[in-house]
């Protein structure tokens, strides 16, 4: 499967300069828009944290499929950010909302946990948090849109490349191969 998980950047400053109230209809719009985004290219949220979430890719169809659905989405996602902070959020919060998104593929167990009265569909496995510290690192690395070299491996497709490095993840033995396909942050 397709990894891919997105946190907003600079959550902090935003709720303490904002009443809660309307950060959570801010996040609300954003993560709306997001979720479309990942329904349309046949991916599902898995789960949220507040100010981010993760989804998974490659329920049906092939791991090509997979990942270059989950690298669409990013980029569309990406897209909508920029044209929603132009036209209202960078007016009526007086700051840029961005975010950092990190995409990994490989094999994980999926399945459902019993807590409380519900079941909580799960995916784990290794690749699972390689694509969370990729996330993390976008913050380390200063570019909103991290990938590994096993994303870039699968697709071959040379637009997608950009600048490629090694770095070392937390809680990862091996250093692994990334390409940063975003931007900088502001």
């Amino acid at each position: 499967m397709a990894l891919f998980f997105l946190d907003i950047r600079n959550f902090t400053p935003l709720i303490e300069k904002h009443p809660a109230f309307d950060v959570i209809q801010i996040v609300k719009k954003l993560f709306s828009a997001f979720q479309n985004i990942i329904r349309i290219n046949h991916g599902k949220i898995i789960e949220t944290t507040g100010d981010g979430f993760y989804a998974a890719f490659g329920f049906h169809g092939n791991v090509k499929e997979a990942v270059n659905a989950a690298v669409q989405s990013g980029l569309a996602i990406l897209k909508i950010l920029d044209r929603l902070n132009a036209r209202s959020l960078e007016k009526s919060l007086s700051q840029r909302i961005d975010v950092g998104i990190g995409v990994h593929v490989g094999s994980v167990a999926t399945g459902n946990l019993h807590l409380g009265a519900k079941d909580h569909f799960v995916i784990m496995g290794y690749p699972v948090n390689v694509a969370s510290r990729l996330q993390t690192a976008t913050k380390e690395l200063n570019n909103n849109f991290i990938v590994s070299a096993d994303v870039v491996n699968v697709l071959r497709d040379p637009l997608l490349e950009g600048e490629s490095r090694t770095i070392h993840l937390k809680g990862v033995a091996e250093p692994l191969g990334v390409h940063l396909i975003g931007r900088t942050y502001a």
